[in-house]
């Protein structure tokens, strides 16, 4: 009969151990991954934590998976072949398996210290040797929580490495006991796309009268993936199928999955792949009963033959039954009722023993009966004993028949299985050289490019190169040209003195023989224009400013009026005021001036306020009106800022000039006995003395110089 089939579903690539296991064992396995497995979308986050590694107190991986994926990113960070990982950092991890693959990476105890649930060291034994049950160990976060120390991690940072989803139990207990936890996506997993031909071979084994077949369910996103992959490629009837289907799982979780997803037959199995294996053999058992290897030997029959022959034939039935399987019991008991039948010639051999039960006739005749009737049961035994031979001969051609049929069948489904996969794996690998011959291409093509563009910027930089020391002359030049026309220009000797400061920098930082004169001469130039003195320009038009802002303000000859009677009245009272409190003591004692002088006082103030005596010069600067005043003062205003504009510009006689026609103009229209002209007359005369002329130097020697490097 076929042999027991197993469906491993874990991820391609990552069950061929266990498979070979089960092959070993006898058991034919269907590989269906329902999970796929690959690099996080974004690696920032992970390769940013791998990069500050040494400052985490504990670092979690919570699957092989994800050890692979971040060692190999650790490795990218450290810019070499295999990762190093820091000896102070502690490792923790949830399972054997994930135990084992720190090891294959030089991660182990005790140079380096590795937490995990208890009995994850040794693969799922405990410490006798001995693979306890599926309740004795358990691989989980819970269990990784029993180990750590929460008291030691409050306050310190810890790294969780995992995939994308899954459960985030420990982050919050690590979070609860005060540990600063930051998970990071090493890898994702996707829900895979089986091909034609595995969904084929299900439907095949979901078939009336197929072979027992069993699926492995390691994980609890397998299971929902199973049922999503089922509700759309299977028919109604083959999805009930599938759900009566025997479930192996390793774990509590897996197995109340299934139960809510509607798998009706759930098992148990130890974990890590010895578990499995275990859980596999125990229900083939069950199922599809022991392995053909435990029949036995086919020279035992043969072998108690010679006792049966000695027995009466209803007895030798019982003595010749061995315990052997349900197929072996079936045959053994056909060839027993069998031979319990009396061969041909059967009633002689009674007949010869009745004739020996009855009574001698005579003494002679008794004599020669008895050798006959000893030569007849011996001949008889004799065809007894061969007719038993040849059905035990038939028996064991048959048994070896059947066995040889099954083992051929065996082989046939697992040749089928291996053809089958092949074809999958051949039409991936097809795909896959595609893809790399195209990604091969692209690459070509921008090895290409690159070279060509190398070849270019080479040769830019052998120009730049040959022409180097010709663009620095020239930028130079560029730059001592310029501070030279605007020296010339605006009189800006910072500006000329901060462009040979530069040109000097750059020349020095060249350091070649050939620019020492040109340096030599920048440097004579520079010590010119440190000796040039300062100009309080700035200051000077400052004062031009206020000038300017106050001649709207300033009394015109032309606008003398008259006191107003008030005005005039509190002139007066202010005065008697004054002579009242000095002369109070005089005219209390009867010695104040008398009446005539007091009249000609008060005479004299009347009179002053009707005439008032000036001496004008100019008797034009009276007869302005409105009008002309206004215009006046505009004509004022623009005298004075033609020269501040002339001071900015370091024109001295357009400067002087301007200032000197706005002097006239002020001292001859307007009241130059107000304080405010005088004031601003006193700020054009601190402006003119400020405006010291100085002659300017040039920068021809250090040009010329230039130039005669250039002929060089």
């Amino acid at each position: 009969m076929p042999r027991p089939t197993v469906v491993v579903t874990r991820p391609a690539g990552q069950s061929r151990q266990l498979t070979e296991a089960l092959q070993g064992a006898g058991l034919d396995v269907l590989s269906f991954p329902l999970l796929a497995i690959g690099p996080a979308a974004d690696d920032a986050p992970l390769r940013a934590a791998l990069a500050r590694l040494d400052t985490f107190a504990l670092v979690v991986f919570v699957s092989p998976n994800a050890i692979a994926f971040a060692l190999d990113a650790l490795a990218g960070v450290q810019g070499s072949a295999v990762a190093r990982w820091p000896v102070p950092v502690a490792v923790a991890v949830v399972g054997p398996a994930s135990v084992a693959a720190l090891a294959e990476r030089g991660i182990a105890a005790p140079a380096y210290r590795v937490i995990a649930p208890a009995g994850a060291n040794a693969n799922g034994a405990g410490h006798d040797d001995t693979v306890p049950d599926a309740e004795a160990l358990r691989f989980d976060s819970e269990a990784l929580w029993a180990q750590l120390d929460p008291a030691a991690l409050a306050g310190k940072p810890v790294l969780i490495i995992r995939g994308n989803g899954g459960r985030d139990w420990l982050g919050d207990r690590l979070r609860e006991a005060g540990a600063q936890v930051e998970a990071v996506e090493a890898y994702q997993r996707t829900l895979p796309e089986p091909g034609a031909m595995q969904w084929q071979a299900v439907r095949d084994h979901l078939r009336p009268g197929a072979a027992p077949h069993a699926w492995l369910l390691t994980s609890s996103e397998a299971v929902r993936n199973l049922d999503v992959l089922a509700r759309q490629h299977l028919s109604p009837q083959e999805d009930a199928a599938l759900r009566q289907v025997q479930c192996i799982a390793p774990h509590a979780r897996i197995a109340e999955q299934a139960l809510a997803l509607g798998f009706a037959h759930i098992q148990r199995a130890a974990p890590g792949d010895a578990g499995l294996l275990a859980a596999c053999l125990q229900w083939a058992d069950a199922y599809a009963g022991p392995a053909p290897s435990s029949l036995p030997a086919p020279s035992a029959p043969a072998a108690a033959k010679p006792a049966e022959v000695a027995a009466p034939p209803a007895a030798s039935a019982p003595a010749a039954v061995p315990a052997m399987s349900t197929k072996v019991e079936r045959v053994t008991q056909e060839t027993t009722s069998s031979s319990a039948t009396p061969p041909p010639g059967a009633a002689s051999v009674h007949t010869a023993q009745s004739a020996q039960a009855a009574p001698p006739q005579g003494a002679g005749h008794t004599g020669a009966a008895r050798p006959a009737a000893r030569r007849s049961a011996a001949l008889w035994a004799l065809v007894a004993v061969l007719v038993v031979a040849t059905a035990g001969g038939f028996w064991w051609l048959q048994q070896r028949v059947d066995h040889l049929t099954g083992e051929l069948a065996r082989r046939q489904q697992s040749n089928d299985a291996l053809v089958q996969e092949s074809r999958v794996l051949t039409r991936n690998a097809q795909d896959t050289v595609k893809e790399l011959q195209a990604k091969v291409g692209a690459l070509e093509n921008q090895v290409g490019e690159t070279r060509d563009k190398q070849v270019a910027l080479e040769q830019v930089y052998q120009d730049l190169m040959r022409n180097r020391d010709d663009w620095e002359i020239a930028e130079i030049q560029q730059l001592l040209t310029s501070a030279g026309q605007q020296l010339q220009l605006t009189g800006n000797v910072q500006v000329a003195l901060a462009a040979l400061q530069s040109a000097d920098a750059r020349l020095a930082r060249a350091d070649k023989p050939q620019y020492n004169l040109l340096r030599r001469a920048i440097a004579r130039d520079v010590a010119r224009m440190k000796a040039v003195p300062d100009t309080d320009l700035t200051g000077a038009a400052i004062k031009l400013d206020e000038a300017i802002n106050q001649v709207d303000a300033l009394p015109l000859l032309s606008s003398e009026r008259m006191l107003e009677r008030s005005e005039a009245d509190a002139r007066k009272g202010a005065a008697a005021g004054s002579g009242n409190g000095a002369s109070s003591p005089a005219a209390a004692s009867g010695n104040g001036p008398g009446w005539f002088t007091r009249f000609w006082d008060y005479l004299r103030e009347e009179l002053a306020q009707v005439i008032r005596i000036r001496k004008v010069d100019d008797a034009e600067a009276l007869l302005l009106s409105g009008d002309q005043g206004w215009f006046l003062r505009e004509n004022v205003k623009l005298r004075l800022l033609n020269a501040r504009l002339a001071l900015l510009s370091r024109n001295e006689p357009v400067f002087r000039n301007d200032l000197a026609a706005a002097q006239a103009m002020i001292g001859r229209y307007f009241d130059t006995k107000s304080r405010r002209v005088q004031g601003v007359l006193t700020l054009l005369r601190q402006a003119q003395a400020g405006a010291v002329t100085v002659q300017l130097p040039t920068m021809a020697e250090s040009l010329g110089a230039l130039q005669a490097l250039k002929k060089e």
